[in-house]
C-alpha cells in the first residue's frame, strides 16, 4: 500500500485520572511537520493498529503565550503521530482530524497527494485577446476581406457605422454604445459546495446554499443583462496566489478536505459548525474556483478587457483569516485578488489592451456585507496601499463578535487610518442610513485616497427581507451605492459576491447593481427622509475617529499634551455639568450628591441631584436622562465652535416643572452623559459603561428610593437613561413591585432595553410600563411581533405621528400622554397631597423650606457659596445612608 494513501489516526489527551505511558526515548521524536505534508517514500506513515491505538500518548505540553487562542469549551488535542510530541496542541481548523478521531466510530483521515502547481504564468492571460470591436467602417470591412479574415460584418457583436442611425435607443444601450463592456463570471461547478445530507435538515436549508448564485445568474439572464456583458472564464486559484494572504498550512488544510470521505466529514460536523462552516469533498474545489474567479475578474478590469464586473461566486471569503476558515468562508477571495493585483501590476511596467500603463498602486475595498469582514481587515491591518472600509452591524454578540470591527479598529503601524469601520449598533438601518454614511464618510475618504481600482465585498445580507441581517436596504439603495463608487478609479469597479441569504433579496439586489454597472439609468428613489439618530450618531463618532487620519473628516482634536502647553484645559462636558448644577440649585433647590463609591464618583461626578424632600415626599420621581441636545455651529475652515450660534436644548426642565413646581414630588435627577467614557483618559468601552450604569442604578435604589417613605415611586428614563431604568427593574424587580407605580421610557430609533424572562417581573412590568417610540421605529412596523414586544420591552406605544427620532423632541411631544398615564396609576389624593399650595409655589417650588416666594429664592442665591452653590450641599454615606445638609 502506498504511504500517501494510508489513513492517519490521531490520539486525544487522556481523561483525568488516567496514566499515560511515556515513550522509551523522547529524543527520537519526529521533527515538527504540517499534517498535510507528504512523507518521504522511504518512511511511509505507519498504520495504527488496534493495539497501538490503545496506547495513550504522553501528556500535553504546557500552554504558553505563543499558543493559538482557545475557544470556550475547546479541548486540547495531542499533536499528530508524525509531529513533535513537545509541540503545542493543535487548535482551530488544524485540529479537525484529531477531533474526529476521538469520537465513537471515528473515520480515518486520508493524507492528500502532493500538490503539483499547473503551468500557469501569473499576470498573463486575457490581455492576449483584445476586446471585440463593436462599430466598424467601410475601410475596416474591406481590410478584413483582403487579409483573409472573412466577412467581419457577420461577426457577432460587430455593427457597421451606417447601421447605427437605424438602431433604436434600446438596441444601442444593449451594445453599450461602443464603450468597453461590463463583465461577469459564473460557474455552475460552484454549486457542488453544499451541505452533506446527514448534516442538515431537508426542510430547513442552510443559509449558504447553492441557490444563491443560480438565483442571481438566472435573474441577470432573464433580465437581459447577461447579453450586455462579457463572460470571464473561471479557473482554480493557485497555491502561490492563495499564499499572498493565507499561510501554506491553511492552503494544505483546506485542500485536504477534498481527499476525505463523506463519512469522515460527517464525523467532523460538530466542530465545523463551531466555525460556522460546512464541508463536503467538493468544498475545497469550489473555494479554489471562487477565489480564482475573483482574480480573473480583477485581471480583466485591470487590463481593460472589461470596464467593470460582477463576480457571481461562492463560497464567500471576507471572514477567512490568514490562518483560519470561518463564517462560511475558506479563502479570502477579495483580499487575495487585491494582493494579486498589487503583486502582478504593482511595478507599473505592464500595459493594458489599449497600450496604457496598468497602475495598481492603491486599491479600495468597500465591504457593505452586514457582517464585519474580519479576515479582510486582518489581511491589510498594517498595509497603507489597501484602504478597507466596512459598513456593518456591530455589538450585542453579532457575528463575528468581539471588539474587532469597532470604530476604534483603524489599523496598526503604517496601516493606521487605512481601516475605516462604520459599525451600526442597531438593526433596521435602511437606505437613508447607508447613503448618509456613504456621503459623509465613504466617498470623501475614497476621493482623498484616490484608488486605482475599487473592489466591493458585496454581501446582500443587509437587504430588506434577510432574516440574518435584519436590515432594510432596498435594491435601489444598492444601485445608488454602486453608482457612487463608479465615480472612483475611472469606473474600474469589481463587485464580488459575499453574503446574503434570502435568495430573492440577493437576486433583486444583484440585478440592481449590475444594471448600474452596464450603464442603465439609476432608479428614482422616493423621499427617504432623514437618517436615523442611531446612524447619525455612528457616523459622527466615526468622523471624529477618522479625523486623525483624513483631512476630509475635519481637523483632528489636539492631544491633551499639546493643549496643556497653551493654557488650562476644561472639558465642555464638565462646564455644562457645572452650569446645570448651579442653575438647578437656584431654580429648583436640587442638591448635588457625592458618591461614596470612588468608581461612581469618577464616572458620574456632579450628575446626581436630589430634592430636599427626597426621603419625606409621598410621591418620588426618579428621572434618568441625557444632558440634552447640543446644537453646535462650526467654522468650516478650522472646525472651531461658533459660540454665538451654539445652543443647548434641555427638555428635562419640562419634567422638573411638572414634578416640582406643579406637584411638589420628591425628585432624584440623574444626568447621564452616555457618549463620554466612564473612566477618564480611556476611550469609551460599551461593556464597562454598561457595568457602571448598572452600579449607578442600584446605588440610587439602595441609598435613596429604598430608604424613602414614598409610597408611590415613578421611574422615568429618557434616551440613555432607559438602560439604567431597566437595570433597576432587572435587579430590584421584586422590591419595585411594592411601590413603583409607573415605568416611563422615551427612546429614539434604538432598540428598547430587553427585560429577560428570568427576572420574573415581566407581567408586572407590562402593566406598569409605558415605552414611547417614534412612529418610524422598526418595532412599529412589525405588527405580527407585537405580542413578543410587549413581553420583552413592556407596553410599547407610538409616541407621535411625525417622523421624529430624537428623544429630546419626543419627550416634549409625549408629556401629555405621560401625565395621563401617571395619573391613571397614582391615586388622585396622593397627587393632591403633594401639590404645593398657591401661596408656596414660588421660584423654588421644591416643596421644602426656602421654597417660598421670590425674596426667599434670592436669599438662597445670595447665601450660596460662589458659583458652585450646592455642589457639595449634601453628602450621602452608602453604609449609613444618612443625609446631612451643609450649613
Amino acid at each position: 500500500m502506498d504511504g500517501l494513501s494510508q489513513p492517519v489516526y490521531t490520539q486525544a489527551i487522556p481523561a483525568e485520572g488516567s496514566q499515560p505511558s511515556q515513550p522509551a526515548d523522547a529524543s527520537q521524536a519526529a521533527p515538527p511537520s504540517s499534517f498535510t505534508q507528504a512523507p518521504v517514500a522511504s518512511a511511509p506513515a505507519p498504520v495504527v493498529t488496534a493495539p497501538e491505538a490503545a496506547i495513550l500518548p504522553p501528556p500535553p505540553p504546557a500552554i504558553s503565550a505563543s499558543s493559538a487562542p482557545q475557544q470556550p469549551g475547546q479541548s486540547l488535542l495531542h499533536p499528530f503521530p508524525e509531529q513533535d510530541p513537545a509541540a503545542l496542541p493543535l487548535t482551530g481548523f488544524a485540529s479537525v482530524p484529531a477531533r474526529a478521531a476521538v469520537l465513537p466510530n471515528a473515520q480515518p483521515y486520508t493524507r492528500p497527494t502532493p500538490y503539483e502547481p499547473p503551468a500557469v504564468e501569473l499576470g498573463a492571460g486575457l490581455s492576449r485577446d483584445p476586446p471585440i470591436r463593436r462599430f466598424i467602417s467601410d475601410a475596416e470591412v474591406k481590410a478584413s476581406q483582403t487579409n483573409g479574415m472573412g466577412d467581419l460584418v457577420r461577426t457577432p457583436g460587430v455593427v457597421h457605422d451606417d447601421e447605427v442611425q437605424s438602431l433604436s435607443v434600446e438596441q444601442l444601450k444593449k451594445m453599450g454604445l461602443g464603450r468597453v463592456p461590463s463583465g461577469f463570471c459564473f460557474s455552475a461547478r460552484m454549486t457542488l459546495h453544499a451541505p452533506l445530507p446527514r448534516t442538515v435538515n431537508e426542510n430547513d436549508p442552510h443559509p449558504e446554499q447553492p441557490a444563491r448564485i443560480t438565483g442571481i445568474y438566472n435573474k441577470l439572464l432573464n433580465g437581459g443583462l447577461v447579453a450586455k456583458m462579457v463572460r470571464v472564464p473561471v479557473r482554480e486559484v493557485l497555491r502561490e496566489e492563495v499564499m499572498l494572504v493565507h499561510s501554506e498550512g491553511h492552503w494544505d488544510r483546506v485542500r485536504a478536505t477534498g481527499f476525505q470521505t463523506i463519512e469522515y466529514l460527517e464525523t467532523c460536523k460538530e466542530f465545523f459548525e463551531r466555525l460556522s462552516l460546512y464541508v463536503n469533498p467538493d468544498s475545497a474545489f469550489c473555494a479554489r474556483l471562487s477565489c480564482g474567479g475573483v482574480i480573473e475578474m480583477a485581471r480583466a478590469v485591470a487590463e481593460g478587457q472589461i470596464r467593470n464586473g460582477f463576480a457571481i461566486v461562492r463560497p464567500p471569503g471576507h471572514h477567512a483569516e490568514p490562518e483560519e476558515a470561518m463564517g462560511f468562508c475558506f479563502f479570502n477571495n477579495v483580499a487575495v485578488a487585491a494582493k494579486w493585483l498589487r503583486t502582478v501590476y504593482g511595478s507599473g511596467t505592464q500595459k493594458d489592451v489599449n497600450g496604457r500603463d496598468i497602475k495598481m498602486n492603491r486599491i479600495l475595498i468597500l465591504d457593505w456585507d452586514v457582517h464585519h469582514g474580519n479576515g479582510t481587515q486582518r489581511a491589510f491591518e498594517d498595509d497603507a496601499d489597501i484602504l478597507y472600509i466596512s459598513l456593518h452591524r456591530h455589538g450585542n454578540g453579532f457575528y463575528p463578535g468581539g471588539d474587532y470591527g469597532a470604530l476604534e479598529s483603524t489599523g496598526s503601524g503604517p496601516g493606521r487610518g487605512f481601516s475605516v469601520n462604520i459599525p451600526f449598533l442597531n438593526e433596521g438601518m435602511g437606505d437613508a442610513d447607508y447613503l448618509y454614511a456613504f456621503q459623509r464618510i465613504v466617498m470623501p475618504i475614497a476621493f482623498e485616497f484616490a484608488p486605482d481600482l475599487v473592489i466591493v465585498s458585496a454581501g446582500f445580507d443587509a437587504a430588506k427581507g434577510d432574516e440574518l441581517g435584519k436590515m432594510l436596504v432596498s435594491p435601489d439603495g444598492y444601485s445608488h451605492m454602486t453608482h457612487m463608487l463608479s465615480a472612483l478609479a475611472g469606473g474600474k469597479v469589481l463587485v464580488a459576491l459575499e453574503g446574503g441569504y434570502n435568495v430573492n433579496a440577493i437576486a433583486e439586489s444583484a440585478h440592481a447593481c449590475v444594471k448600474t454597472l452596464v450603464g442603465d439609468e439609476l432608479p428614482v428613489m422616493p423621499s427617504l427622509g432623514s437618517a436615523s439618530l442611531a446612524a447619525t450618531n455612528t457616523v459622527h463618532e466615526v468622523q471624529r475617529m477618522q479625523a486623525n487620519f483624513w483631512k476630509c473628516m475635519g481637523e483632528a482634536v489636539e492631544g491633551q499634551e499639546e493643549l496643556s502647553k497653551a493654557g488650562k484645559i476644561e472639558s465642555l462636558a464638565d462646564i455644562l455639568k457645572a452650569h446645570r448644577l448651579y442653575d438647578l440649585f437656584h431654580e429648583y433647590e436640587l442638591f448635588n450628591v457625592e458618591f461614596s463609591s470612588p468608581s461612581l464618583e469618577e464616572a458620574y461626578h456632579d450628575q446626581l441631584l436630589i430634592s430636599e424632600n427626597v426621603y419625606d415626599s409621598d410621591v418620588l420621581l426618579v428621572f434618568m436622562h441625557d444632558l440634552g441636545s447640543m446644537k453646535a455651529a462650526y467654522t468650516a475652515a478650522t472646525l472651531d465652535t461658533d459660540l454665538e450660534r451654539t445652543q443647548l436644548l434641555d427638555t428635562s426642565r419640562e419634567v422638573l416643572d411638572w414634578a416640582l413646581v406643579d406637584h411638589g414630588f420628591g425628585v432624584i435627577d440623574v444626568n447621564l452623559l452616555a457618549h463620554l467614557p466612564t473612566v477618564k483618559g480611556q476611550p469609551p468601552d460599551a461593556n464597562r459603561n454598561k457595568a457602571r450604569e448598572r452600579e449607578l442604578a442600584l446605588y440610587i435604589w439602595d441609598n435613596f428610593v429604598a430608604l424613602s417613605s414614598a409610597q408611590h415611586v415613578i421611574l422615568f428614563g429618557s434616551g440613555a437613561g432607559c438602560n439604567a431604568l431597566m437595570e433597576m427593574v432587572r435587579h430590584r424587580g421584586h422590591a419595585l413591585k411594592e411601590r413603583v407605580r409607573a415605568c416611563i421610557s422615551v427612546l429614539g430609533h434604538e432598540e428598547p432595553p430587553i427585560l429577560e424572562a428570568a427576572s420574573g417581573v415581566r407581567p408586572w412590568y407590562k402593566n406598569t410600563s409605558l415605552v414611547l417610540l417614534p412612529s418610524t421605529h422598526a418595532l412599529q412596523e412589525d405588527a405580527r411581533g407585537a405580542g413578543k414586544h410587549q413581553k420583552k420591552f413592556g407596553n410599547v406605544y407610538r409616541a407621535t405621528a411625525e417622523d421624529e427620532s430624537r428623544p429630546t423632541h419626543l419627550l416634549h411631544a409625549s408629556m401629555p400622554k405621560i401625565k395621563e398615564f401617571i395619573a391613571s396609576k397614582i391615586p388622585l389624593e396622593a397627587l393632591l397631597a403633594t401639590a404645593p399650595s398657591a401661596s408656596s409655589s414660588g421660584n423654588g417650588g421644591g416643596g421644602g423650606s426656602g421654597g417660598g416666594g421670590g425674596d426667599a429664592g434670592e436669599d438662597v442665591v445670595m447665601s450660596a457659596p460662589g458659583a458652585g452653590a450646592g455642589a457639595n450641599g449634601m453628602t450621602v454615606d452608602a453604609s449609613a445612608a444618612t443625609v446631612a445638609a451643609a450649613a
